[in-house]
C-alpha cells in the first residue's frame, strides 16, 4: 500500500517517497513542482539569452571596448544620482544613492542630516 501526500506548494496529490527536498523551495515537494521549476527556469535563461543576442545586434558596427567602458561608467554615474519628489513646500522623499533606502527629508530643517539606513551624508537639495 502507498502513502499519497497532498504537496504543500502545488497542492497535488503525489507517492510520499517522490517527494523531494528543494533548495529554492526549502520544502518537500511533488516532482511535477521541480519539473515545472526547471521548465520556467529553461525559459527565463533563453529569455535572457535572446535579449542579450538583440542588445548586441542594435550596437554600431565600430563599436569597441571604449564604448563599453563609457556605457558602463554612464549607468553607474546614473544610479549616484539623487532622486528627490517634492511632497509638500517643506518635505521631499529622499533617495539614499548609496544604499537606496527612501524616506522624508525636510528642506527648511535640514533633518534628518544622515541616511536613518545607513549614515551616509545626504547631498545638497535645493529647496
Amino acid at each position: 500500500m502507498e502513502v499519497k501526500v497532498k504537496c504543500r506548494k502545488c497542492g497535488r496529490l503525489a507517492r510520499a517517497a517522490d517527494f523531494v527536498l528543494d533548495p529554492i523551495y526549502r520544502m518537500m515537494v511533488c516532482p511535477s513542482c521541480v519539473k515545472e521549476r526547471r521548465i520556467s527556469e529553461d525559459v527565463r535563461k533563453e529569455f535572457q539569452a535572446a535579449k542579450a543576442k538583440k542588445a548586441e545586434q542594435q550596437k554600431p558596427k565600430d563599436y569597441d571596448v571604449e564604448d563599453e567602458y563609457l556605457e558602463k561608467a554612464y549607468n553607474a554615474k546614473l544610479q549616484n544620482i539623487v532622486k528627490v519628489e517634492k511632497v509638500d513646500d517643506e518635505k521631499v522623499k529622499y533617495r539614499c544613492p548609496k544604499c537606496r533606502y527612501t524616506f522624508l527629508y525636510n528642506v527648511v530643517t535640514k533633518s534628518p542630516g544622515k541616511c536613518p539606513y545607513c549614515a551616509s551624508d545626504i547631498a545638497k537639495i535645493k529647496p
